[in-house]
């Protein structure tokens, strides 16, 4: 499989509700929003699942065999193809972003560009070290020191998102803290996303 030379990030869809979360490995992202998807009623999409179903193989073995360009790119024309999907078909969506989706160049603002609210599920570096040691397919989760520098190099970027919940506890009392901040309120008979920023 070769890699194309479309630009990872590019152009716009029109806007619907779409929550992106983004968040490093074991933040609770898939589980979080699958939670969350079910008790608004809306798609829920997980941007690695895609991923795998479009390759035909797991994500290890995308970087093992392809390497992490070729993943990458897959990952970009997911995302847009994500969006132009929940756009035609006028559908809510929580979109689970992978582990580094939102730290590629251009994706912030990309994603922004499209009304993608974006919600930051954040726990302490113990807290995601201690759930991915019990976790596998975790393709750039090698020791704790590389962990740690891998988190330190995302950081900025998931800072840029709109919202940023402490996604640290049981994952029903985090869906819960985002339904109580109104991140995702109603409007009349459409909900719609509130962007609220700077966050503490």
């Amino acid at each position: 499989m070769s890699v194309t030379t479309t630009p990872p990030f590019g152009g716009s869809q029109p806007r619907v509700p779409i929550l992106g979360l983004a968040g490093f490995m074991g933040s609770g992202k898939t589980t979080i929003g699958t939670l969350l998807a079910r008790q608004l009623a809306w798609r829920f999409v997980d941007l690695d699942d895609r991923i795998e179903a479009s390759a035909g193989l797991p994500i290890p073995q995308i970087f093992e065999r392809l390497g992490e360009p070729a993943f990458r790119q897959m990952e970009a024309d997911q995302l847009r193809a994500a969006l132009g999907r929940a756009s035609e078909l006028k559908e809510s969506t929580v979109l689970a972003l992978g582990g580094g989706t939102y730290a590629q160049p251009g994706c912030p603002d990309f994603l922004r560009a499209a009304g993608v609210v974006v919600l930051w599920l954040d726990a302490p570096i113990e807290v995601l070290l201690a759930r991915c040691m019990t976790m596998t397919g975790r393709p750039l989760f090698r020791d704790e020191a590389s962990f740690g520098a891998l988190y330190a190099l995302r950081l900025p970027s998931y800072q840029l998102a709109d919202h940023r919940v402490d996604s640290s506890g049981e994952p029903t009392q985090v869906v819960a803290e985002i339904l109580r901040r109104g991140i995702v309120a109603s409007g009349g008979n459409a909900a719609h996303l509130v962007v609220e920023k700077p966050w503490p």
